[in-house]
């Protein structure tokens, strides 16, 4: 746990023991005669209260600290301590002493427990708390106590004003490592929160270690919520298979639910599905949802990235998907013409998911908004989201922003839909990486 200048470096500064036999400042410089009755009592009432016995017996100490021997420093303390009725202010002098000859000494386990006297008995800056904390927190680290490490981390927390992201995420681990697993996701939370207010990207461990913590919890609400803001930042494989998995879960595998939510993974260059299972459900929905296209697209897919196997029964159901493929292509058309003149709008959205699956994404949108248009649609949240898709296709983005958002105003608020709809939007405006430079030819 590193990055901030401890206090110690500094703790000098503090100055209490330097003050033992040092007279009160002049407040001269303050205006008017009633001013200056002012600051005089407020620099009375401020000056330390040291007995004659005590200044007696802190002489000789001070000379130590002064001549930085803290042996005979630390020596010298127990007389002065036991004096009767010592003042707050004797108090922190010799706690001030005990941190600056034990620090001297390199008595880590001495000093530790002196910062701990400094801090109970309240005689720390405020601005220095959360960084007193903070190196206790290091110190019992150091010696693998994590309830007094986890303890002294957060007071650091709580303390400091201006607490960055990777401090809030050293919380959450410490959290998590002492199987506090709601605390941890919460502070997790805040590292993303405070990250992303900075306008920063959040780092992609944080929505990593949430997720066990959502699992440990069995809080699968929080968990989708994190998964999703993940694969926006972070999209791949692994992180779409478990996002579909729970909407698969949550909506009872619904076929319609079910396209859209492969159809958002497999279509993303960066995304896909990291099991063989996953494929072949896709292919399996589309063909069932009249999209034998997906199915094909799904399969190739798999196949090229060596999850799929490429033989046996998913070679036939490949097969079987081109030759639907081949079959609706010769009757799109004529389905297209009579879309056109039918006035029922599902019709029309029917023929462009036809042209969908054929990869003919021009005439897929341009069919689903004339059928949109029309009315009569029975899930707009479905239509508006095979309209964005295929306007992604196109390229044509703010479009297809558009779509989206009439998708999720269309689904239940908060159901799969809705959510399918946000993560097609994070999509879109995730940034276009630049396109690789083309390979040097020689001559």
């Amino acid at each position: 746990m590193t990055g901030r200048t401890t206090w110690s470096e500094r703790w000098v500064a503090m100055g209490v023991a330097l003050m033992v036999l040092a007279s009160v400042p002049d407040m001269a410089m303050a205006q008017g005669k009633k001013k200056k009755e002012e600051a005089a009592a407020t620099a009375e009432a401020a000056k330390p209260e040291y007995s004659k016995e005590f200044r007696k017996l802190a002489s000789k100490a001070q000379e130590y600290a002064n001549d930085q021997k803290w042996a005979e420093l630390l020596a010298a303390l127990p007389e002065i301590e036991a004096l009767p009725s010592l003042s707050d202010d004797e108090k922190k002098v010799l706690a001030t002493w005990r941190l600056q000859a034990t620090q001297g000494m390199g008595d880590q386990e001495a000093f530790a427990a002196a910062v701990e006297v400094f801090l109970k008995e309240g005689y720390t800056e405020p601005d220095q708390i959360g960084a007193m904390h903070r190196q206790l927190a290091a110190h019992y680290s150091n010696r693998q106590d994590k309830e007094k490490t986890l303890h002294h981390f957060r007071q650091f927390v709580d303390a400091t004003p201006d607490v960055e992201p990777d401090e809030l995420e050293t919380l959450g681990r410490l959290y998590l490592q002492s199987s506090q697993y709601a605390e941890a996701h919460e502070w997790l939370g805040k590292a993303i929160d405070l990250s992303v207010s900075k306008g920063e990207t959040p780092k992609e461990a944080w929505f990593q270690l949430r997720d066990r913590a959502f699992v440990e919890t069995k809080d699968n609400a929080g968990r989708l919520a994190n998964l999703e803001s993940l694969v926006s930042y972070y999209p791949n494989k692994d992180y779409y298979s478990r996002i579909v998995a729970i909407y698969q879960s949550e909506s009872k595998d619904d076929r319609v639910i079910m396209l859209n939510a492969y159809r958002l993974a497999v279509t993303d260059p960066l995304g896909g599905l990291a099991t063989v299972g996953g494929y072949l459900n896709y292919a399996d929905t589309a063909l069932a949802g009249g999209s034998p296209g997906e199915a094909q697209r799904a399969l190739e897919r798999g196949m090229k990235e060596g999850i799929v196997p490429n033989a046996g029964t998913n070679l036939q159901a490949l097969q079987e998907a081109k030759a639907a493929v081949a079959t609706d292509k010769r009757s799109l058309l004529a389905e297209a013409a009579a879309a056109e003149k039918n006035p029922k709008g599902e019709v029309g959205v029917k023929v462009g998911l036809g042209f969908y699956s054929t990869g003919d994404y021009e005439k897929a949108a341009a069919m689903t908004q004339k059928g949109i248009a029309k009315g009569g649609v029975a899930r707009l949240d479905d239509a508006n989201l095979l309209l964005g898709a295929a306007l992604v296709e196109l390229g044509r983005s703010e479009e297809a922003r558009a779509a989206f958002d009439a998708a999720a105003a269309a689904a239940p608020a908060g159901g799969v839909m809705a959510r399918i709809a946000k993560l097609w939007l994070a999509r879109v405006a995730r940034p276009t990486a630049a396109p690789a430079p083309a390979p040097a030819t020689g001559g």
